[in-house]
């Protein structure tokens, strides 16, 4: 049965979906001149939903807007409500604390995979769904049927029509489809993908471009068995991913394996690498009697690790640029402040400054982590990124100084380990820190 007729006439619906935002959009289409709120997982998710559905939404004549910051949500929500809107669930949750929400004033509200929620997002849906109008339509889209989507559409969407969701295997009988064939991928947003592509074939080097089958998730089995299909014998396509698709994926292809491309945080492990060595040979096969003889009163003085971190700076990286040596701030060493420092000209910039980053060892993340967010979503060059200090609950990120408001601004809404990024210039141990997350 097809489920176009049942959503327009506004019953509450359940459909298995793949989690690829092209394959959700005919559930929301169909729906008629109810305002309707799309729930997703995040911020970053919740746009790429709106880029996919713009298209659809302007031939029907509605309007919409999907909640990327929520400073710019409170001036645009104030300046009228749209025919849709789109959100992660935490963040609509704050819109609902500050009263610039009302769920209950939209006549369809669609839940985009909830699988994909975490605790605190799953927490944030109930909240909302607890607040929206009975009478309501419900569209829920999951690409991963079982218990808990059962319990989410017996508590939500109450009778809800279901298409496309097997079988219980209780039910006996059902079996899930074989795959189509092999498949390599990578794990990259959608909107990377012609980034991703060129590294790809950088990496295969194939004798033709033509020759390797690269594409964004399938939305569909058909769609995965025309790919396998196409692509060469001996060459299995490559798919580029996010991390949601790949149960998705897993059910489709088999044998599935990743493709390792170079990274920029690669780039900077070779160039270490490659002063290492130099390094080493160096301490092995020269004689550094008077080096020692001028450092050790140093040692007495700084850690050594810090002494020769020192000597690098002041002799320079070949394969990096030089930097420029940064004043020292008046009273303290903190490399992050804007302020004149002792010897230096009042009012100048220093060269380097420090991002201080909502996010720490508690949130398991990793310098590389950072590098990633930085080279990919704010665009900032790898050789401009130095030291990143990963503390409990925050990073110190240092920067050149010409790269830090930008980067700050472009970093703060990024999704990094499941939590969404908070950035700004480090003004030092004595200002006052932002709230980890809204």
């Amino acid at each position: 049965m097809d489920a176009a007729p049942v959503i327009s006439r506004g019953h509450n619906v359940a459909a298995f979906v793949p989690p690829v935002t092209e394959a959700a959009l005919p559930y929301v289409l169909q729906i008629d001149d109810r305002r309707t709120i799309v729930i997703t997982a995040d911020a970053d998710r919740a746009v790429a939903f709106a880029n996919a559905l713009e298209s659809g939404l302007v031939a029907l004549g509605k309007s919409h807007l999907a909640i990327s910051g929520l400073a710019r949500a409170e001036r645009r929500l104030a300046a009228g409500e749209p025919d849709v809107l789109l959100a992660g669930a935490a963040d609509a949750v704050v819109l609902l604390r500050r009263s610039l929400l009302k769920p209950a004033a939209f006549g369809a509200i669609v839940v985009a995979w909830p699988e994909q929620l975490d605790e605190e997002g799953a927490a944030a849906l109930e909240a909302l769904l607890a607040e929206c109008d009975r009478d309501a339509q419900r569209i829920i889209v999951s690409g991963e049927p079982g218990s808990a989507l059962d319990q989410l559409i017996e508590r939500y969407a109450f009778k809800a029509l279901t298409f496309g969701l097997p079988p219980a295997a209780s039910a006996g009988g059902w079996t899930p489809p074989p795959p189509v064939g092999p498949a390599r991928y990578v794990v990259a947003r959608a909107s990377q993908f012609a980034d991703i592509r060129r590294r790809v074939l950088d990496a295969l080097a194939p004798e033709t471009d033509e020759s390797v089958v690269i594409s964004t998730c399938p939305e569909s089995r058909a769609a995965a068995a025309a790919l396998s299909e196409t692509a060469p014998p001996g060459h299995p396509p490559v798919l580029v991913v996010e991390p949601q698709q790949l149960s998705w994926l897993r059910s489709l292809f088999s044998p599935l394996s990743p493709i390792s491309i170079p990274t920029a945080l690669d780039a900077l492990e070779r160039r270490a690498e490659a002063l290492r060595d130099r390094v080493a040979r160096t301490i092995e096969t020269e004689d550094l009697d008077r080096e020692l003889f001028l450092i050790g009163p140093l040692l007495e003085r700084f850690d050594p690790a810090v002494v020769a971190a020192a000597a690098l700076r002041l002799a320079g990286d070949p394969a990096q640029p030089a930097r420029p040596a940064r004043p020292a701030a008046a009273g303290r060493a903190d490399s992050g402040s804007a302020d004149a420092g002792a010897g230096g000209e009042a009012g100048s910039t220093p060269s380097w400054s420090k991002i201080w980053v909502g996010i720490g060892k508690k949130d398991n993340v990793r310098p590389g982590d950072l590098v990633g967010a930085m080279t990919n979503q704010a665009k900032v060059p790898a050789d401009a990124i130095g030291k990143i200090d990963v503390r409990d609950l925050f990073c110190l990120v240092e920067i050149k100084a010409a790269y830090a408001a930008k980067a700050a601004a472009d970093l703060t809404g990024v999704t990094v380990k499941g939590r969404r990024l908070i950035a700004r210039i480090d003004r030092g141990p004595g200002a006052p820190r932002p709230p980890r997350r809204a």
